[in-house]
């Protein structure tokens, strides 16, 4: 009769095959979506900090116009030089922006978010663009007066 009641027991014992793998595939499940999420959460804070960026620095090339002590500045006209412009910036944006700061070409996929493009566009604007990931395409920002800009709606193409 011990015997009977060992064998018993041990057979109440444990989980089955069915039942680990089943916990298994839950598991991984909801690994996925998480990974998932978590992906597209990075994508938007990248996206986000890439327009913070782009939006001080067109903000900083504003003040640089309107700033009558700086050299090219101060007259309203969006002429100044990169040198000048990024001298300027260097007390009023972070580092890793003015270093990136770049005058000419197009934002690609391997730009993070620091990599800000600045291009006059003519004496009253210019175009500052960055690389958006989670549209992945470029973004572009016209800063100036929009009014004295020909066509009078200012495009950064």
């Amino acid at each position: 009769m011990i015997l009977k009641n060992i064998k018993a027991n041990q057979k109440d014992r444990g989980f089955t095959i069915v039942e680990l793998l089943v916990v298994i595939v839950v598991i991984g499940i909801l690994a996925a979506i998480t990974i998932v999420s978590y992906t597209g959460i990075t994508t938007r804070a990248k996206q986000s900090q890439a327009q913070s960026n782009a939006n001080s620095v067109m903000q900083v090339v504003s003040a640089y116009t309107a700033d009558s002590s700086t050299n090219g500045g101060g007259n309203g006209a969006y002429t100044g030089t990169l040198a000048n412009i990024t001298s300027y910036t260097a007390t009023k944006l972070p580092s890793s922006i003015v270093l990136a700061l770049q005058t000419a070409g197009t934002p690609s996929n391997s730009d993070d978010a620091n990599h800000i493009y600045y291009l006059n566009k003519s004496t009253t604007g210019a175009c500052i663009t960055y690389w958006d990931p989670q549209a992945n395409s470029v973004g572009k920002l016209y800063v100036g007066d929009a009014t004295a800009n020909t066509p009078a709606t200012p495009t950064c193409t």
